[in-house]
């Protein structure tokens, strides 16, 4: 028998997953990166949080991936997410800059440059700090400034007053570093801002939804707070985004003599691989009692199909009518839409996001399919 998977006392690690990174018309249609790879998950003991821990070869993979026009994380008009969360984020930076009035701005990952003419439009100057050839291209079609390389010391030709980065924290290796680099760009009293991950939940519960390769960070407020405070900042805020599982967080570069702030909430991760033992466990009683599982949001059910060695029998189905009859490289079936939902005897649906599992279970009622046969990794024992 295949072990897909295995949970020890210091980490867990899936012995392959799809490698969700961007969208095609058919299954693996170009081999750039490998279509599935391992993904292994240990604590970072010091800041409290999960971290991926890539090998070379799948550090080189990602960055392969970056370099592509096709990556999902983009906030892009092909996205289907302008509206939604491009939205949200976009409101909370403009927010924050209208309060803080910085006299110069920088977005660091500044993707398609989206949140760049957001602010433009409502009279806000921002460069863009990215080092790829998307950025590239988008900064020429939309005509904003663009300093197109990684973001490090001595990219910032002055001290900035306001550093914004968004789908960034979660993605950056080292990010205690990021933020002692983002604390040293900024002028005194600069503010630096930014919209990430909130893994909380997942982690208080043993979820493993959260996992894909790009993320290689997952928080929880303590670890926001105890990393931003490491490297020097103060005044920190920290809420809940206004749409899905997200932190928007803004910090100060605070006076030297400034007490940080400290921060008394409990450890996030003590236990979390036992618990995500437990939760396996419970998947795999759903997975092996359905004659059919069809499993709602891919990018948070394919962790759970790949413990089970699951690379296309499962339908999935998204919201995102943008991404109806699409693949995600390593899994052989196509997304499917709410349009496409009917019920079948003996089958089963299962709800893989936990922030919006009302929603779309409420959703799957109105298409008939049965109370009891909706199900939710955080309903299970």
């Amino acid at each position: 028998m295949i072990q897909h998977s295995i949970v020890a006392s210091n980490f867990f690690e899936i012995a392959e997953m799809p490698f969700y990174w961007r969208l095609s018309n058919t299954p693996n249609a170009i081999q750039v990166v490998p279509p599935r790879m391992p993904i292994r998950v240990v604590v970072d003991e010091t800041y409290d949080y999960l971290k991926f821990e890539p090998n070379q070869a799948q550090w080189a993979a990602l960055s392969e991936a970056y370099n592509q026009n096709e990556n999902i994380g983009f906030v892009n008009p092909e996205s289907g997410q302008l509206h939604t969360y491009g939205s949200s984020v976009n409101r909370f930076f403009l927010a924050t800059i209208e309060k803080f009035a910085p006299k110069s701005v920088f977005e660091i990952g500044c993707g398609a440059g989206f949140t760049i003419q957001f602010l433009k439009k409502h009279g806000w100057n921002a460069i863009g700090v990215d080092p790829s050839e998307y950025s590239k291209q988008w900064s020429t079609k939309l005509d904003f400034p663009l300093i197109n390389e990684f973001f490090q010391e001595g990219s910032l030709s002055e001290p900035a007053h306001f550093i914004y980065c968004n789908d960034v924290f979660e993605h950056v290796p080292k990010v205690d570093e990021f933020c002692a680099l983002a604390f040293d760009c900024l002028a005194d009293d600069g503010v630096f801002c930014f919209a990430t991950t909130n893994s909380t939940s997942s982690i208080a519960i043993g979820d493993i939804s959260m996992l894909e390769h790009q993320h290689v960070n997952m928080f929880t407020e303590r670890s926001i707070t105890l990393l931003l405070t490491a490297a020097g900042f103060t005044d920190i805020e920290l809420q809940a985004g206004s749409y899905g599982n997200t932190f928007h967080v803004f910090a100060r570069k605070g006076t030297p003599n400034k007490s940080p702030p400290l921060t008394t909430l409990p450890v996030s991760c003590h236990g979390y691989f036992e618990r995500a033992q437990q939760k396996l466990a419970a998947f795999k009683a759903i997975y092996d009692r359905s004659a059919v599982l069809h499993c709602y949001v891919p990018l948070r059910c394919l962790p759970y199909l790949a413990t089970a060695g699951d690379f296309g029998q499962s339908p999935i189905y998204d919201s995102n009518s943008a991404w109806r009859g699409r693949y995600i490289d390593g899994y052989n079936q196509p997304i499917r839409s709410v349009e496409d939902i009917r019920y079948e005897k003996d089958t089963a649906f299962f709800v893989g996001s936990l922030t919006f599992y009302q929603e779309i279970r409420e959703t799957l009622l109105q298409k008939g399919i049965p109370a009891s046969s909706i199900l939710s990794i955080r309903d299970t024992e």
